[in-house]
């Protein structure tokens, strides 16, 4: 049995535990419940400054709490019970990982005398987000020593280095527990201490660095606002390529349609573009592009990269030189000589090539494409975009001739896990919508429950061409035989459901040309689903590509 100290003494361990993370920036959470993490529970809910989210799905739990982080850029908890309820957090901790957002995961665990001797609900949680994670540590069972408070000090501060800066992303913190489980409800004493300033982020020295000749700067997402690099874009010698999750693209003109200009290129105007430029420099993360991923690669232009963090992103070509740190002091730090505007005029006249013929040909298609673009037209600048990986993504980079809306994405892992609940709470900071494919909405349906929950308005577009229609376009296509089941995938399924389930309003759109301003503002939770064919969607897309790769060949050099 127990003593009263054990309750004393965990009550103490949890509540400061809550307590300093709060101090160190942490002031949302998202809590699974369950019997092993109560105290954790209970002190995030009881804490003055903790917004808490109750979620019973801990996958969907765990992407939840990273759109909040993403968009606030600020460290988000995540409190479940020991046991495969931690194994769930693992999908969403490997994207905060490769993306840098900083989420805080607590597991409650079994205490040592209950691990590997069949107990029930234990598993080996002990590093177990090892590969994603920039921070582990399992707290000791709660025993009152004098030592306790500077030990909880030291681990929190240790793991709150990765909250902010150039190294931010995941921690994990492993917290043994013995029952009884019930903390001391009294103890509001334990919550005391105030907000910490984040830790300085120093910046070294940047060495003297020239770059002679015409440039061409790829700026893919930062979590770094580039407004003050706006007077750089305007050099004549810079010619500026934005991702579409780039939102310096709002403020200035760049280059955009980059997919179907790079996937176009005639071997003569490559090599024209390998002689007349003379540097390349990347900024923040790889595009999703692969057409333009794949001249990355190949081209001789020397190419730098600048890095806001310090786990590089060498991706697709390993640069010549790296300079890692605050991108804005780099970039001021550097001199541009020299340099000419023909190859800036040249990519800004192609671009508003691509971007008039999908302006004025649009009309014609009635694929996917034409509902992304008649969409996208009609979506109010202040409604953030939260898009699938796959071909929403995609389409969104061909289709956005405005450039007018914050565009987020999953672009860590490329995955389509999670993508409901990451958008969902990204929707409790700002009005978001998403647009998704049928495959990965039901591989999140769960992610939907939190909406009805806590009351979330969202706008969810569903394309729904009964599979994955992505891999229409890839090789696999051409192989009949096993195309359908392994990769069409066909899984027939009405989203009026899912949406009287989840308590959504629900409407079918077969037309581009139905939808209206009044769906894209729509307020409340709304699901509108699109059908469409899966095989005629890629006869239309390529039918564009092909003809603004016959444009864009002809454009002189």
């Amino acid at each position: 049995m127990m003593t009263k100290d054990h309750k004393d003494n965990m009550t103490y361990q949890v509540f400061t535990l809550i307590d300093l993370l709060y101090a160190q920036g942490v002031s949302e959470c998202v809590i699974s419940p369950g019997s092993r993490s109560t105290p954790l529970a209970i002190g995030a809910e009881m804490h003055p400054g903790m917004k808490t989210h109750v979620h019973p799905d801990e996958r969907s739990a765990a992407f939840f709490a990273l759109g909040i982080a993403k968009y606030s850029s600020e460290p988000v908890a995540l409190i479940c019970t020991s046991g495969t309820a931690a194994a769930n957090y693992t999908p969403a901790i490997a994207e905060a990982g490769l993306s840098h957002v900083p989420l805080v995961a607590l597991t409650a665990d079994r205490p040592h005398e209950l691990r590997d001797v069949g107990a029930p609900q234990s598993i080996s949680q002990e590093d177990m987000y090892r590969n994603y994670t920039k921070y582990y540590t399992e707290l000791p069972i709660a025993d009152g020593h004098l030592s306790s408070q500077n030990l909880l000090e030291a681990k929190v501060l240790q793991g709150a280095q990765y909250f902010f800066g150039a190294n931010r992303g995941p921690i994990h913190i492993n917290v043994p527990i013995r029952e009884p489980l019930m903390p001391d409800l009294t103890r509001t004493d334990l919550f005391f201490r105030s907000r910490s300033e984040p830790p300085a982020q120093i910046t070294g020295p940047v060495p003297s660095f020239t770059f002679k000749g015409s440039g061409i700067v790829f700026i893919g997402e930062t979590i770094e606002d580039l407004e003050g690099l706006l007077p750089l874009m305007e050099n004549k010698g810079l010619t500026v390529i934005t991702d579409p999750r780039q939102h310096i693209r709002m403020k200035a003109a760049t280059v955009t349609h980059h997919d179907l200009l790079f996937g176009s290129l005639s071997e003569e105007q490559k090599a024209w573009l390998d002689n007349e430029v003379d540097f390349i420099i990347r900024i923040g993360d790889p595009f999703t592009s692969k057409a333009l991923n794949s001249f990355l690669s190949q081209t001789s232009i020397p190419q730098y990269l600048i890095s806001e963090h310090q786990q590089l992103k060498t991706y697709p070509k390993t640069p010549e030189r790296v300079f890692v740190g605050s991108i804005g002091h780099i970039l001021r730090s550097m001199d541009f000589e020299g340099g000419s505007s023909t190859v800036k005029g040249w990519f800004a006249g192609v671009d508003a090539a691509i971007r008039d013929y999908i302006m004025t040909q649009m009309p014609d298609y009635k694929d996917e494409g034409r509902f992304m673009y008649e969409m996208l037209e009609r979506l109010p600048e202040d409604r953030t975009l939260f898009v699938s990986s796959s071909m929403p993504i995609r389409d969104v980079e061909r289709y956005d001739v405005g450039n007018r809306h914050k565009i987020l994405a999953n672009r860590g892992a490329n995955g389509i896990d999670g993508v409901v609940s990451t958008a969902l709470g990204m929707a409790t900071k700002t009005p978001v919508t998403l647009i998704i494919g049928d495959i990965a909405l039901y591989h999140d349906m769960n992610g939907l429950l939190i909406s009805k929950l806590e009351s979330i308005d969202i706008n969810i577009i569903v394309f729904n061409n009964n599979g994955g229609g992505i891999f229409g376009f890839l090789p696999q296509k051409q192989e009949a035989t096993h195309y359908e089941r392994l990769f069409g995938t066909p899984i027939s399924i009405d989203f009026s459901h899912a949406a009287a389930m989840y308590g959504f309003n629900y409407r079918l759109v077969e037309a581009a040309e139905a939808i209206t301003e009044d769906d894209m503002s729509a307020a409340g939770r709304n699901i509108m689903e699109i059908r469409t064919d899966r095989d005629a969607n890629v006869e239309s897309h390529q039918q564009l590509r092909f003809k603004v790769q016959e444009m864009i060949q002809s454009y002189g050099t």
